[in-house]
């Protein structure tokens, strides 16, 4: 079955907050001049490895949230596209019911 809304607006959610949550580094940049900067991730080897692989991360992370977003879109113009064309949108998969056991 493919992703309804509430899971690709659930996948949206967790792409957001690990972007938030690897951000963090470019909050404390944002705050340095140019000569602070290269003093802390420039110096040593291993803080320009840390610095890269943040930018990788929250790069690929960024092309993730916008696909997800994209397929958020396709999924609402076919449901809409099926609606007036009176498909019975219930019997569509739209609709994943929740089953819980306690």
């Amino acid at each position: 079955m493919s992703d309804t809304i509430g899971s690709l607006v659930d996948k949206l959610i967790t792409a957001d907050l690990k972007m938030w949550n690897n951000q963090e580094i470019y909050y404390e940049i944002r705050h340095m001049d140019f000569a602070e900067f290269k003093q802390r991730y420039l110096s040593e080897e291993k803080n320009q490895e840390d610095i890269f692989n943040c930018f990788k991360k929250v790069a690929d992370l960024n092309v993730q949230r916008n696909n997800i977003i994209d397929e958020i879109d396709e999924k609402i113009i076919k449901i809409i596209k099926d609606g007036i064309s009176g498909k019975d949108i219930d019997s569509q998969g739209y609709i994943q019911k929740k089953h819980k056991t306690y």
